[in-house]
């Protein structure tokens, strides 16, 4: 295994957090209008990229694990700081801007989902009010003897006369 390896895979995770963030920022505009369609489309081919990116951090990791076995290292969960010092200058120079790249899209996205999370919440708020707004409520459903509906007696007389 080489850094060439390692530097391919991280900027094919690159690649896929970029397209993740793309349809993140897409599904902005169907959230607000309700276009469950649009949305659900979006959300297909996001599903396919997040399978893609646990298949390619997978294989990652793996690389990763028998570029360090090769030499002479064991760990389980490997960083990229692991790595890089077995790299020349400008590999390590060019892993530091690779990982710095993915950090930011991996903030960005993680910012973008949270947002798009909070336009679907205050959606659903939205839709709850409506739903009380149309459904009429009983207005005090707790035993008030007054009120009683289904009293069959009028005024104080009991349901038997006792004259007769």
């Amino acid at each position: 295994m080489s850094l060439t390896a390692i530097t391919q895979l991280i900027e094919r995770l690159i690649e896929i957090h970029e397209g993740l963030l793309d349809l993140a920022t897409k599904k902005v505009e169907p959230i607000k209008r309700s276009d469950m369609p649009t949305l659900e489309k979006l959300v297909r081919e996001e599903s396919k990229l997040a399978h893609k990116l646990q298949t390619t951090e997978m294989l990652r990791a793996k690389v990763v694990r028998t570029f360090l076995e090769e030499k002479g290292e064991v760990k389980e969960d490997a960083t990229l700081t692991d790595v890089k010092k077995y790299g020349t200058e400008a590999q390590q120079q060019r892993l530091d801007d690779l990982q710095t790249k993915l950090v930011g899209y991996v903030v960005s996205l993680k910012e973008q989902n949270e947002l798009n999370q909070s336009l679907i919440e205050e959606s659903l708020r939205f839709v709850n009010l409506s739903l009380d707004l149309m459904i009429p409520h009983k207005e005090d459903v707790s035993y008030n003897p007054r009120d009683r509906e289904d009293r069959p007696m009028e005024g104080n007389h009991s349901l038997f006369d006792s004259k007769a």
